[in-house]
């Protein structure tokens, strides 16, 4: 695998497809603030000294990045990385429902409130990665507003496209409650 190919030396890069975009796509934006997030929580797994519950989300994230990385997200190219549609779709599911369980369990008490973030450097480090969540957020709602807007996404991709909105959506709220019972 070369590491150096030179073939963005004119400031494209390549999607799955192989088709060149600018290095200010969309996509490639968002795709660099989920890699970004992903090392956040790399760091945050070494802080905490444990791997769970970050070793799943990063591994959720490639899931998305690859989503992200096609030139129309289609149901046909999804298949290509050994998830299907529907395997997306009930992944995602399952991880939405698993980070409202621990919400849930971790506001039952319902005494919190926002707080300074850096009492340490592993309740920095999820504050971190919290904020950066609501960045990809945000550039995800610009890349489904463009993906609708030109109708490049078909039904189905369109409904994967919604779960992983709201994955992304729980998620700073997870990290938030993670942090919580980090502190407690």
């Amino acid at each position: 695998m070369k590491v150096t190919t030179k073939t963005g030396d004119r400031g494209t890069t390549a999607l799955y497809d192989g088709t060149r975009v600018s290095k200010d796509d969309i996509r490639i934006e968002l795709n660099g603030q989920l890699d970004h997030l992903n090392a956040l929580l790399g760091l945050c797994k070494a802080t905490l000294r444990q791997p769970e519950p970050f070793e799943t989300i990063q591994r959720e994230l490639m899931t998305v990045m690859s989503f992200v990385a096609q030139r129309d997200g289609s149901q046909a190219d999804q298949t290509k990385r050994g998830k299907t549609h529907d395997q997306q779709l009930e992944l995602f599911s399952q991880a939405v429902t698993r980070m409202e369980d621990y919400i849930r369990e971790a506001t039952a008490t319902g005494e919190f409130d926002f707080v300074l973030p850096g009492k340490d450097l592993a309740d920095a480090a999820l504050h971190m990665a919290r904020t950066q969540v609501r960045t990809c957020e945000r550039r995800w709602v610009a890349l489904t507003r463009l993906q609708t807007d030109s109708q490049a996404w078909d039904a189905p991709t369109a409904d994967l496209g919604a779960k992983i909105g709201i994955y992304l959506n729980r998620m700073s709220d997870y990290l938030f409650c993670i942090s919580l019972k980090h502190n407690a």
